[in-house]
């Protein structure tokens, strides 16, 4: 059995395939090989994959450099290997980018996950077992007030960001891979998720690498727009259980309470790493914020929680662990 992850050595990804290669199952089963196409974007890096920690898991391990867009390699990946299960991770994901640069968003998330599916369908010689999509809950839209239900998979599709409607459309285009191809597909949409390995242009490793460095957080707007968080260990245990429990054209969404606005979220880093003595006014720099920035997202997780799920890691420990790391790192 090979298993072939894309965006593997992104945050998400490198995490996911880490797990894979220390417990050498996957769906409770010894696999062959585990298949990693990255083609190496700023954000992503080779030794986020952990091969030289895991002994002979090494022999288990491929990566090959390359996109997701690029047809002949992909086709070669699928005639080379028995690949039963695609996990499907590679995409543009920076919201801030995708407002200067929303074709590359458009190429990268939709056609690459298009090609992606076309090679499955063509070359993947009836062996597909599951196509696992990986999106987000942006792809609902703006939650406007804190009182506003908890989004759960039913709920219409309303992104309203260019980096949103581009993970909308490669849902679409997933599901129709069902229908009217017999490829099953899950999708799984999820809360902003943080920990380990992510590269430092989101919020929390962003505001831990300044405070390092000594910086004022750059903060967009009033800093009032609220984000759910998710540790990345939680993340990969619950794609683990999609994988062996989900039903195939289901989506399921993988969420926390762990709700904080911008500034609070600065507060709680500044004292881990400054002190409590430290006052957020004097670390803080306000910019000018995006034309239109959706004030919460939240999303209801009971569909995941019936098949086995919960999360078990709470923020400050997240937030602990993810600030040990990032310390580390810079040593």
């Amino acid at each position: 059995m090979a298993i072939l992850v894309t965006g593997g050595c992104g945050f998400i990804g490198s995490n996911y395939i880490n797990a894979l290669l220390r417990t050498k199952l996957f769906n409770g089963k010894e696999f062959d090989y585990v298949i990693n196409i990255d083609k190496l974007d700023y954000c992503s890096a080779e030794d986020n994959v952990d091969v030289g920690d895991v002994g002979e898991a090494e022999a288990k391990y491929i990566f090959v450099k390359g996109s997701v867009c690029d047809k002949e390699l992909v086709q070669s990946i699928f005639e080379k290997y028995n690949i039963e299960y695609v996990v499907h991770f590679a995409a543009q994901t920076h919201v801030d980018n995708s407002f200067d640069n929303s074709i590359h968003y458009t190429i990268d998330n939709i056609l690459g996950t298009h090609q992606l599916l076309e090679c499955c369908r063509l070359y993947g010689r009836g062996n597909i077992k599951r196509f696992i999509h990986m999106s987000t809950d942006e792809v609902y839209g703006e939650l406007s007030t804190i009182h506003c239900k908890d989004s759960d998979e039913t709920a219409l599709l309303n992104p309203t960001n260019p980096y949103a409607a581009t993970k909308a459309g490669a849902e679409f285009i997933v599901r129709s891979y069902y229908y009217s191809y017999n490829i099953p597909i899950v999708i799984i949409r999820c809360n902003n998720v943080y920990g380990e390995r992510q590269y430092p242009e989101k919020i929390i490793p962003k505001f831990i690498t300044l405070l390092q460095e000594n910086k004022k957080l750059t903060i967009h707007g009033t800093g009032l727009t609220r984000r759910n968080f998710i540790y990345i260990d939680d993340v990969v245990r619950a794609i683990d259980i999609i994988v062996a429990e989900g039903v195939d054209n289901n989506v399921y969404n993988i969420g926390s309470t762990d709700e904080y606005n911008v500034l609070e979220i600065a507060t709680i880093l500044l004292h881990q790493m400054k002190g409590d003595a430290e006052k957020i006014e004097d670390w803080v720099e306000y910019t000018k914020d995006r034309n239109f920035n959706d004030f919460r997202y939240a999303i209801d997780t009971t569909k995941l929680n019936a098949i086995g799920w919960k999360k078990s890691v709470h923020f400050h420990d997240g937030i602990q662990k993810t600030v040990e790391w990032y310390c580390k790192k810079k040593l």
